[in-house]
């Protein structure tokens, strides 16, 4: 070989390399859709399209009716335990590709079962769920508000300061990240779940959790609103067992450097004892999962309000009214508890769809100037014409 070739193909392969390090290092967008404060992807499975629900709190799962299409051979089991402590023996297999955009993985342990129907009331038929351990060894960014998701190799690449993180720590070896936070002022910390498929929570408090907060008087009486009585939810594999649970306001949550004001949280009796921070915390922010470093980051939208203390002076759920704040305007005006909220200025909620319903963006709505809501019960309509509190001066 003479010398012109030699340093020709040395050049070649220095190029070769680092346009190889570079497409390696180009960050993959991939779009998903939103409802609500859910993610749903569009997964191939050899050329045809499925929905799976991203859940960082469960392992990847496929249906029976997938397993039986594509042949998938049953190689073994593992006890799963679902979000109300429910315990099965779920049988696995190895799925041999699953496609999401430029992404592929291959022969990935998945679990078989039916995937809970949470989307029907916007027509959306999910054929599996997508657990975290598909990003394994990558940095996931996950972006709400733009319906995407970017994956790196490296969090530098990602070119964007996303404060200080925390670490992520897993449990018995499993993919389901876990991270500590804070009540109050409290120098106490909670080792909690981010579960994504804890999907209308920003933070499920676990009933231990509650009576160890008024033990240390982090919270007193004073702070739980009302009683629920909830057993028709379902978990991924049974009924919910709770037996009584309640509302309870938290003055603040402190999560990483960012301190989250006023939520409102309901309990439940948590089969490890533990609270779930749910994917309530993707409407704030950005998410960064680094599962290189096992570190958690959470970066404020510019407009994002960390308050969640509503502007109005009475609370809803359901559609019912819970709560309202003695001789406020609302108490005055005849608000009561008990009673059905059926429409806000031109909007009748009994005129839109499920899907309209929850994809609403309440809390613009909800602070407008002047809303006009009309109530029902069994004695008689209520109106009440809310105009919003003027600020303080400072």
């Amino acid at each position: 070989m003479n010398k012109k070739l030699f340093v020709a193909l040395l050049l070649m392969a220095i190029a070769a390399f680092f346009y190889s390090k570079y497409v390696r290092n180009v960050p993959v967008v991939i779009p998903f859709k939103v409802i609500r404060n859910s993610m749903i992807f569009e997964m191939e499975i050899e050329g045809e399209s499925y929905n799976f629900f991203f859940d960082t709190g469960s392992g990847t799962i496929v249906s029976p009716e997938l397993k039986d299409k594509y042949g998938l051979d049953s190689n073994g089991s593992y006890q799963m335990v679902d979000f109300y402590g429910n315990v099965a023996t779920i049988p696995t297999s190895k799925l041999p590709k699953l496609v999401m955009g430029q992404l592929s993985k291959e022969n990935l342990e998945v679990a078989i079962l039916r995937p809970l129907q949470n989307f029907q009331f916007c027509d959306i038929k999910i054929d599996g769920i997508l657990g975290l351990e598909y990003f394994d060894g990558q940095v996931i960014k996950l972006d709400l508000k733009k319906g995407k998701l970017t994956v790196v190799s490296d969090i530098s690449f990602l070119e964007e300061n996303f404060g200080s993180p925390l670490s992520m720590s897993y449990k018995n070896g499993i993919k389901r990240p876990h991270i500590n936070i804070n009540y109050s002022d409290s120098t106490n910390t909670e080792n909690v779940l981010f579960d994504t498929g804890a999907l209308n929570d920003f933070l499920r408090l676990s009933n231990t959790s509650l009576q160890a907060l008024i033990t240390d008087s982090i919270l007193n009486t004073k702070h739980i609103l009302d009683t629920t009585f909830i057993h028709e939810k379902k978990g991924l594999i049974g009924a919910q067992n709770d037996s009584i649970n309640y509302r309870v306001h938290i003055p603040k949550l402190q999560i990483g450097e960012h301190g989250f004001l006023n939520p409102l949280v309901t309990t439940f009796d948590s089969w490890n004892e533990s609270s779930i921070l749910g994917a309530g915390i993707l409407a704030k922010g950005i998410i960064v999962l680094d599962l290189v470093k096992d570190y958690f980051y959470f970066k404020p939208y510019p407009d994002a309000i960390l308050d969640y203390r509503s502007p109005l002076d009475f609370l809803t759920a359901n559609g019912k009214v819970i709560h309202v704040k003695d001789s406020s305007d609302a108490y005055i005006a005849g608000v009561r508890k008990g009673q059905l909220l059926r429409a806000a200025n031109e909007i009748q909620f009994d005129s839109m769809s499920p899907c309209e319903l929850i994809n609403m963006d309440w809390v613009e709505f909800y602070n407008q100037k002047n809303i006009t809501f009309k109530f029902e019960s069994e004695n008689g309509k209520v109106t009440y014409n809310y105009i919003a509190p003027q600020p303080e001066n400072d």
